[in-house]
């Protein structure tokens, strides 16, 4: 029998029940996550070890009463990172308190940038949703953070192998108020989606991911700045991130808080035991390493080695201004979003970023005789790209 892993967070948000190791939970900030198990019956463990991760000191919890057979290790294994909103009146207090003017004012052009150039609007999908608004969101979630991730350099991404399960989850919680899709679109496209899960007053934010060719506009700081709207409108106590000492969170959030791993096994089974060590120890190096940055590094030096193994097949691109009355040779307009010229949506987006122009008002051209160059041309600017 394999050891077992128990996600204490699915468990508790997503399935809605406290893992049976345990008696009761409770929250200080929502009585949705007091739980209780009926029985004293502890589960039985031989020659294996259970492992119960990444439960968050905001809930407080009672372990059963353990047989005489089976020990608990405790392990500090991650910093979690949220937004208070105790004492909050309004999002721009809130941001006065975690930025300067500069990064205030940086914040708002990047709104102001985005509506002016998209037909841009904001839903949350709390307790209504279609199956046909569900299907389409999901499709594009996905596909997005496929993409991300790859731009990440992340190929192994758990959340892409566990789709079918949250689609078959998700939906049923969102009409229940227990989960929630925040998504920005982009006329009918959806380019930022953030998935949810909710206990009444506290919000858990699982997956958030956006399209990379909207990244000039920080979408994703945006969609922070609509769900703390979101979460003073409906008096949420708190939202939280996950763990993960990422730069972001650390300017974005207000309220750290510890994640531990919970390793139960049988000290009267040899393998048990062995197990046990061999966990407790791979934990306890990956905490030790993390806190002292080592973790990142290793991230890091591996990043470079697999960069420099693989070889680039990104496009070599230049980007020159042009004096918007100089005339090119020019051919017939392009389909900025017809497929073969994915490659080029972001640069067009730049460009309205730059330029303060919108998306309805730019065209797109290949230069005559020249497959390699193009021209993005909008009311007053125009730019040459190179793709050699």
């Amino acid at each position: 029998m394999n050891n077992q892993i128990v996600d204490f967070l699915e468990s508790i948000y997503i399935l809605n029940k406290l893992p049976e190791f345990y008696e009761a939970s409770r929250s200080d900030y929502t009585k949705q996550l007091n739980y209780n198990n009926l029985g004293d019956n502890f589960p039985e463990i031989k020659d294996t070890i259970t492992t119960v991760k990444d439960l968050p000191s905001y809930i407080n919890l009672e372990t059963k009463t353990l047989p005489e057979n089976i020990k608990k290790i405790n392990i500090e294994h991650y910093k979690g990172y949220a937004i208070n909103f105790n004492g909050i009146d309004n999002v721009q207090s809130y941001l006065k308190s975690r930025f300067g003017n500069s990064s205030r004012y940086k914040l708002r052009r990047s709104i102001k940038k985005l509506e002016n150039a998209f037909d841009i609007s904001y839903k949350m999908y709390h307790g209504n949703i279609t199956q046909e608004e569900y299907d389409l969101i999901f499709d594009e979630f996905f596909k997005l953070l496929e993409i991300r991730s790859i731009e990440k350099g992340i190929f192994n991404n758990r959340n892409i192998s566990k789709k079918d399960f949250y689609y078959d989850k998700v939906l049923p919680l969102i009409l229940q108020k227990k989960a929630s899709l925040f998504v920005i679109y982009n006329g009918k496209k959806p380019i930022d989606i953030c998935l949810n899960f909710h206990a009444d007053k506290v919000i858990f934010q699982l997956i958030r991911t956006y399209d990379i060719n909207y990244s000039k506009f920080n979408t994703g700081y945006i969609d922070l700045i609509k769900q703390i709207e979101w979460c003073l409108e409906n008096q949420i106590n708190i939202i939280t991130f996950g763990y993960g000492s990422y730069y972001w969170k650390k300017r974005w959030c207000n309220f750290i808080y510890d994640y531990d791993y919970h390793i139960f096994y049988n000290k009267k089974s040899v393998k048990s035991r062995i197990s046990a060590i061999k966990q407790t120890t791979n934990l306890r190096l990956r905490h030790h390493l993390r806190e002292r940055g080592m973790i990142d590094k290793i991230h890091e030096i591996k990043d470079a080695v697999l960069g420099k193994l693989k070889p680039s097949k990104a496009l070599k691109t230049t980007i020159t201004n042009m004096d918007f009355n100089i005339k090119l040779n020019v051919g017939d307009k392009l389909n900025l979003y017809d497929s073969k010229y994915d490659y080029l949506r972001k640069h067009a987006f730049d460009f309205l970023f730059n330029f303060n122009e919108k998306e309805s008002d730019i065209s797109l051209y290949e230069i005559k005789n020249n497959s390699a160059e193009f021209l993005i041309k909008g009311l007053k600017n125009k730019v040459l790209i190179n793709t050699q």
